[in-house]
């Protein structure tokens, strides 16, 4: 088995999905990929034919969702009075009950690495 990463990357941008084994594996190169997708199909044949080998699927990836236009929540140590707190959570679009940021997702390229998710 060659070197692979379980996420994505620039460097690590061909991927190899096995269902039945590791599920989806980067890899620096095709050869790789290739290397452990041969592997990966003979597990499915060697006791005897199994159909699920049809879900050993291989490519390479161009683009990935990232994070895009994070607003960090505000602080309450950020002010003086809970009103005051209380009217920027609202003014920034938060709750009282949501998390610490905001943020929406798109597809980008795979060397867009997004915005920063504190």
């Amino acid at each position: 088995m060659t070197h692979f990463k379980y996420h994505p990357t620039p460097e690590y941008r061909f991927f190899l999905q096995d269902p039945e084994g590791d599920g989806m594996r980067y890899y620096k190169s095709a050869q790789d990929r290739d290397t452990d997708a041969a592997d990966a199909i003979q597990a499915y044949l060697d006791d005897c034919w199994s159909e699920e080998v049809v879900n050993v699927v291989a490519g390479e990836i161009t683009h990935h969702t990232v994070p895009k236009n994070v607003q960090l929540r505000p602080k309450r140590e950020d002010f003086e009075s809970d009103e005051e707190y209380e009217q920027a959570v609202s003014e920034g679009g938060f709750s009282l009950h949501d998390g610490d940021y905001s943020c929406s997702y798109v597809l980008a390229p795979i060397t867009d690495p997004g915005e920063p998710i504190p």
